[in-house]
């Protein structure tokens, strides 16, 4: 893939750019011990993020029931699960609180760097499932140099729907060959690739947490690079 047109880099954004099983168990953990919970906040995180967000978020994409915010889809699977794991004891700010958690994600460590260092040559910005507002608000939390945000609420589509990759790309104003995206999950590199994008790899093995051996499944379409952090990525762009 002849990368020399790249324009725009565009990236997925949960578990690829930002940590989110690291931030709720740190989070989590405060609140256990403020209220004296006994709840495993790696097994919790793990289940929000596939039993709530991925289910749900897949179940959209592929027509299965009506489009939400994300922000509704985290807030549903919490609370779900609020009384049995003893949630029920917090105040509501507290509550609020963990449902926002996913507004404070913290980047991986060589987020910044690679960012701040592709920024000087591309546009760059997150495109993900997440609500637009939740976009700002990791941004604002996590220091993230975005040129531009783009979300699946903007199109009421949600990854890895074929159609959301093509908006992605007349939204950006740009050609195919001009659009690298860069994900930590090969089916929502997918949809990229189907679109005439650049598809850039980049695992994050310890998404799941240290407790977790976690191997992402391959996805359909073959990747253009593989790629160990965004240094690396940058590093690739010439920058």
């Amino acid at each position: 893939m002849d990368i020399s047109k790249t324009r725009y880099i565009i990236f997925d954004t949960f578990g690829t750019v930002v940590d989110w099983h690291g931030s709720i168990v740190t989070h989590g953990m405060s609140l256990s011990k403020k209220y004296n919970l006994d709840i495993d906040w790696d097994e919790f995180a793990n289940a929000w993020r596939n039993d709530g967000y991925f289910k749900a978020t897949f179940d959209i994409a592929h027509g299965k029931r009506e489009w939400v915010p994300a922000d509704t889809v985290f807030m549903e699977y919490l609370d779900s699960r609020a009384r049995e794991c003893g949630l029920d004891v917090l105040s509501a700010e507290d509550y609020e609180n963990l449902g926002k958690i996913w507004h404070r994600l913290s980047p991986w460590p060589d987020v910044l760097e690679g960012l701040n260092r592709l920024k000087t040559g591309y546009a760059i910005g997150p495109f993900s499932n997440g609500d637009f507002n939740l976009m700002i608000d990791i941004e604002k939390a996590a220091c993230l140099p975005w040129d531009f945000i783009t979300t699946g609420d903007l199109f009421k589509k949600f990854k890895p729907n074929p159609e959301v990759y093509v908006d992605e790309i007349n939204l950006l104003g740009a050609r195919p060959e001009e659009v690298a995206m860069v994900a930590a999950h090969p089916f929502d590199l997918d949809g990229a690739k189907l679109a005439g994008c650049t598809t850039i790899f980049v695992p994050r093995p310890m998404e799941y947490g240290p407790k977790v051996i976690y191997d992402e499944p391959d996805g359909k379409q073959e990747v253009d690079y593989v790629l160990n952090d965004f240094v690396e990525l940058a590093r690739l762009f010439g920058v």
